[in-house]
């Protein structure tokens, strides 16, 4: 089966606003699933070919021109998004392939990390994603990069761990936010 993408991660690897994948699904371009315990709307990889080719486009398309691209999409294999060229109208043709293929190998590469090296175990870290045999969260991660470390520090400090995992984690945390509350701030009352 293909890998399936929560709402955040099409946005995220389509370079695009998350208001391009909710509308989308709103006008039934997309269609999600739910998956998980939290019934997280999940979307083909091929949506982050969609919302990239909305977002470049810079002109508003009908509802009718939409669904008529993802129809088309839906045909083409994503090892030959690179040639797909969708004709709109008789003197507008899309061409996909230029303004999305990086998306979409981007996407297909972050996928397949994400399912290499992400988990989540009952027991391990409150049962919060970390990298596949380790107590580092995605989190962690993701503040330390937030905080201005690189990916090459990471690295320093764990060079056991792939370089792909911790940029999966980087992408995976920043797009599944932590549920609660926020933290107090120290010496607050």
């Amino acid at each position: 089966m293909a890998a399936m993408l929560s709402v955040n991660e099409v946005a995220a690897l389509a370079d695009a606003p998350r208001s391009v994948v909710e509308k989308a699904l709103e006008q039934r371009i997309f269609s999600a699933t739910r998956s998980g315990t939290r019934a997280e709307r999940m979307l083909p990889i091929r949506s982050v070919a969609l919302a990239a080719t909305f977002r470049s486009l810079g002109r508003r398309l009908t509802i009718a021109d939409k669904l008529q691209m993802s129809r088309h999409v839906e045909t083409v294999r994503l090892d030959a998004m690179r040639e797909c060229r969708i004709e709109i109208a008789p003197a507008l043709t899309v061409d996909v392939g230029a303004l999305a293929s990086d998306a979409v190998d981007r996407a297909l590469r972050y996928a397949e990390a994400r399912d290499a090296y992400i988990e989540r175990v009952d027991g391990v870290m409150g049962g919060r994603p970390v990298l596949k045999g380790t107590r580092i969260t995605a989190s962690s991660v993701l503040g330390r990069i937030e905080a201005g470390d690189t990916i090459d520090d990471l690295l320093d400090d764990y060079p056991d761990v792939p370089r792909e995992a911790f940029e999966a984690a980087y992408l995976y945390a920043a797009t599944h936010p932590s549920v609660g509350r926020p933290a107090r701030e120290r010496g607050a009352a």
